[in-house]
């Protein structure tokens, strides 16, 4: 038999070819970003992890940031504070959140009387700008804000810094209240994921269910967590990439003043600083390029071991 025989030899007309040009073209774009804003950054921040200001060859930056673990480093931070900072925010939003907010999804998912208000309001704070929705939020806790003004009418006893300067505009409450404000966001986002994920589960599940006795709560943790899981699993394993790095919009907020910095925060800030300097030949990007190194070597295994984890947590299913 004739080897030429087996190939297709499918002739595509001139349509065929203008659409397998624009798959093309639709698929290169991405591609071309992906080479420019991850390959080429990371790689410029690999060699500038191992250089000095003037370009020469250092090991210094890498000193530089575990000094900065055990004391403070060359800009006065402490960045064994940051990470423990870090670590309590992403645990906070990004694992003690998780369940709550798979329930709170799958509440509206029923349909409770009123669900569609509760969308609308969930929507709110993704349509609003970060700068915005913190500037709404900086004023509801600040000294005339609504927050304090509750306190003060139901009798909660509030320190003298606080009423002075606010609940971020403290020590006490600063990093407190940065933790709550970011919650409500966090809840909302995952919000959106998670119902997309409800939606796709078959009605006859849910009808089965019932027909066994399941309550709503059986119903639940019966049949929509294990169907949603791997959902669930994609969302935690990116959680798990920021896990050094969740920035909580301190900068906006604080500034990282009153004890509320994160590395997140931290690594921001060192280039806003260098960004804004007199003289950008001076400009001494090596040393952000080494911690950004340093936590990426840690988080690399985490997210390996975190994903194993998740996925022996509750085996897929298919449906």
């Amino acid at each position: 038999m004739n080897i030429k025989n087996l190939i297709d030899k499918r002739k595509y007309n001139f349509e065929d070819r203008k659409a397998f040009l624009f798959c093309y073209g639709m698929l290169a774009l991405p591609f071309l970003f992906f080479i420019l804003f991850w390959v080429y950054i990371n790689a410029s921040s690999f060699v500038l992890a191992f250089q000095d200001a003037q370009g020469n060859f250092t090991w210094d930056n890498f000193k530089t940031v575990f000094e900065g673990f055990r004391d403070v480093d060359m800009y006065g931070w402490n960045l064994t504070d940051m990470v423990m900072r870090t670590l309590l925010l992403w645990f906070l939003l990004y694992v003690a959140c998780v369940i709550p907010g798979m329930f709170s999804s799958y509440i509206l998912f029923k349909k409770i009387p009123g669900h569609y208000v509760f969308r609308v309001i969930f929507m709110i704070p993704t349509v609003l700008t970060g700068i915005v929705w913190v500037s709404i939020m900086k004023y509801l806790v600040s000294v005339d804000g609504p927050i304090l003004a509750l306190a003060d009418i139901f009798g909660w006893e509030t320190s003298l810094d606080v009423q002075w300067n606010g609940l971020l505009g403290s020590s006490e409450t600063a990093y407190t209240t940065i933790v709550l404000l970011n919650v409500i966001p966090h809840l909302i986002g995952f919000n959106m994921i998670i119902t997309g994920a409800y939606a796709r589960i078959p009605d006859q599940l849910f009808e089965v269910g019932k027909l066994e006795g399941l309550g709503f709560f059986s119903e639940f943790f019966r049949i929509a967590v294990p169907l949603v899981w791997q959902t669930v699993v994609v969302c935690m394993i990116s959680n798990f990439a920021v896990m050094f790095t969740v920035e909580g919009s301190v900068f906006l907020y604080t500034r990282g003043a009153y004890e509320t910095g994160t590395v997140g925060f931290y690594l921001y800030y060192l280039q806003w600083q260098l960004a804004g300097s007199a003289s950008t030949m001076n400009a001494f990007y090596g040393y952000p390029a080494a911690i950004g190194m340093v936590f990426t070597v840690v988080t690399i295994p985490v997210v390996l071991f975190g994903k194993m984890v998740l996925e022996k947590a509750i085996p897929p299913v298919e449906y």
